[in-house]
């Protein structure tokens, strides 16, 4: 099994060096080859400008899903978000609805508070807890600038 081994072992070296050798070889035959890039600038500043663009993009796309409120969880239609408030740099004041009633919760980073039990609840424009589509919000920003 050494013996075996110890061929195996041989044969690669002898490749590499083979290879190594044959490398060697055509450097010496083409001095030049090993100066030009195999990258040429263009090709680098289109490719970086890609990464460039997809990265924007992907921070505009956070951006705007988290101004349209998307990701906002509901618990199977029986708990949802109605209005949320920023009071400070890391709290809020956000209006749940929960089944029938509406409760005002205060989050913070440590811990989140009942501030209040509303007896009756707040009509809002948004009662199934969803906020307007994305498409409904552009038409209203495109009728803002065209008026103005």
């Amino acid at each position: 099994m050494k013996q075996f081994i110890h061929l195996i072992y041989g044969l690669i070296l002898s490749l590499i060096s083979n290879i190594s050798f044959a490398a060697t070889s055509d450097e010496k035959l083409n001095p030049t080859s090993t100066l030009a890039t195999p990258v040429g600038a263009s090709a680098l500043v289109e490719t970086l400008l890609g990464l460039l663009l997809v990265l924007v993009t992907i921070a505009f796309l956070a951006w705007l899903l988290r101004r349209t409120g998307r990701f906002q969880a509901s618990a199977n239609g029986e708990m949802k978000i109605i209005a949320g408030l920023s009071l400070g740099s890391r709290e809020r004041a956000i209006l749940l609805q929960v089944g029938e009633q509406q409760i005002l919760v205060g989050v913070t980073p440590q811990q989140i508070r009942t501030l209040h039990i509303l007896e009756k609840p707040i009509p809002s424009d948004n009662t199934d807890g969803n906020t307007s589509g994305f498409a409904e919000k552009l038409q209203q920003m495109m009728k803002k600038q065209a008026q103005s």
